[in-house]
């Protein structure tokens, strides 16, 4: 039997609304599982047994003053910089003539690397763990605060690059490590002497050309004119020509105190 002619009518327009949705892209979220995973990074921390790592000269304060186009001729931004340098380089001088490696201070930043009862190991400097004494007859007194850091302290000495000797047990205090201060000869002194200062040179090349690129940059977008940056530049040479004297002053100076210890 037929169909009403209305009812034709509203199966064929449910069909073509059918068909339009189904023709219809349907959008989806990208799935999660899809994701590129973002990692933490893990820290690896350094084997028990490698040596101190040297003190890394410090950097330029961020609130030191920076340079100014309206002034040129002003090298106080670069003069701030050289400081810590000047310090860093200085004190490291002093460590080598008054004990060399084996001053208090050197081997009181030995890192000890201690392991708690869980197994979670931390990293403390010797002076943290112990005191460091200076004794007569060529000796150093280590008197640990615990016994648990008797153990880690003798193998960290040991194993180190720059002491590479076992701690004798004193006899009369079971929490005192006794350490033979080795003499160095004068040559490996003044080798030690010769790349700390050449080392104190580098960075204040560095500083100059640093301040040399800020000069260029200023001529090339016109903030300076060019004569103005060829007297800066003469200016500098006078300011690094000063502190590299200074620099021999202090290598010489550090080279004869080796003959007066």
């Amino acid at each position: 039997m037929a169909l009403p002619s209305s009812a034709q009518l509203l199966l064929r327009r449910a069909v073509r609304l059918t068909v339009s949705i189904e023709a219809k892209p349907i959008l989806t979220r990208r799935p999660f599982h899809t994701s590129v995973p973002v990692l933490k990074k893990r820290k690896i921390a350094a084997a028990s047994n490698s040596p101190p790592r040297a003190q890394a000269p410090p950097s330029p304060s961020p609130s030191s003053p920076s340079p100014n186009p309206e002034d040129p001729l002003d090298f106080s931004s670069l003069v701030a910089s050289l400081a810590p340098q000047d310090t860093h380089y200085k004190s490291a001088l002093q460590t080598i003539l008054h004990g060399g490696r084996f001053n208090p201070s050197a081997l009181g930043a030995l890192p000890i690397t201690i392991k708690s009862a869980s197994g979670e190991a931390s990293t403390f400097p010797l002076r943290e763990l112990a005191q460091v004494v200076p004794r007569t007859n060529r000796t150093i007194s280590l008197l640990v605060n615990d016994r648990e850091y008797i153990k880690p302290i003798m193998s960290a000495v040991q194993s180190s690059r720059e002491f590479n000797q076992q701690p004798q047990r004193s006899d009369d205090n079971d929490l005192e490590l006794l350490l033979r201060v080795e003499l160095e000869r004068r040559e490996e002194l003044v080798r030690r002497v010769k790349e700390t200062t050449h080392a104190w040179r580098d960075k204040v090349r560095q500083a100059r050309t640093r301040h040399d690129k800020v000069l260029k940059g200023w001529q090339k977008d016109g903030t300076v004119l060019k004569d103005v940056v060829r007297r800066a530049e003469r200016e500098l040479q006078k300011l690094q020509d000063g502190k590299m004297k200074e620099i021999d002053g202090e290598e010489s100076a550090a080279i004869k105190g080796l003959d007066r210890n």
